[in-house]
């Protein structure tokens, strides 16, 4: 809606007066092709109405699928009973990679299949993959511990590693770095060097994926995350 709004709102922008009528044709039509793409069997209404929630059909849906359950493992990480403490402990990265898968199978709602270490075409091996259970859309979920990378090899992750090596099948276009943070307390900065907070490094490195994306002529989503598995409340 947001996106429609900002549409017409060009068309009425004096600078494209000579244009509007084309701008309108195409908001309408590229409008009609979203509407036309999200289409559900009965069954899967029927699946809706009882989950609340449709197996993502499209690169975007699956795009927001990640970000949705990332925001339910922090969710969970400010839990009464949250694994918080547990994970900070894990000082191997596969074994924290099972931890989040395990969450992230628990919380499928029968929306995803999970898989981990799946082999590429290329014998290159993938973090955590969610597969549609609706469609043959694919999300995968790149893992890395702060404490055992540079700032530069976080930050050249993004393209040399989810873009290039696990986002390359056409059914395949959602990805998603999420650093764990257990006790690094700053970041370098990939180029200057300079001693960054987790919440500025966070933001060079959305600002490198957002890049990459428009790069790519936006054919892929690719996100970044932290994972702050830091105690919340220090003792004195």
């Amino acid at each position: 809606q947001d996106a429609w709004a900002a549409k017409l709102r060009l068309a009425d922008d004096p600078l494209l007066a000579h244009f509007r009528d084309r701008a309108l044709a195409l908001a309408r039509e590229k409008s009609a092709n979203e509407a036309d793409n999200l289409r559900f069997t009965e069954i899967e209404v029927a699946g809706i109405v009882t989950r609340f929630e449709a197996p993502p059909k499209s690169r975007e849906d699956m795009s927001a699928l990640l970000s949705d359950r990332l925001d339910d493992i922090e969710d969970l990480l400010l839990a009464d009973a949250s694994p918080r403490e547990l994970w900070a402990r894990i000082d191997q990265e596969h074994l924290l990679r099972r931890e989040v898968a395990r969450e992230l199978t628990r919380m499928s709602n029968g929306l995803y299949l999970v898989s981990q270490e799946s082999v590429t075409a290329d014998e290159k091996e993938t973090d955590i993959r969610l597969a549609s259970t609706a469609a043959g859309q694919e999300g995968v979920i790149e893992l890395k511990r702060a404490e055992g990378f540079s700032g530069r090899v976080l930050f050249e992750t993004i393209f040399g590693q989810l873009v290039q090596k696990y986002l390359a099948p056409r059914n395949r276009r959602a990805g998603l770095l999420v650093i764990s943070l257990a006790t690094k307390g700053h970041f370098e900065h990939p180029e200057s060097g300079e001693r960054l907070t987790p919440e500025e490094f966070l933001a060079v490195l959305k600002v490198e994926a957002k890049r990459i994306e428009q790069h790519l002529g936006h054919e892929i989503s690719i996100d970044v995350r932290l994972l702050d598995l830091r105690p919340r409340l220090r003792t004195s």
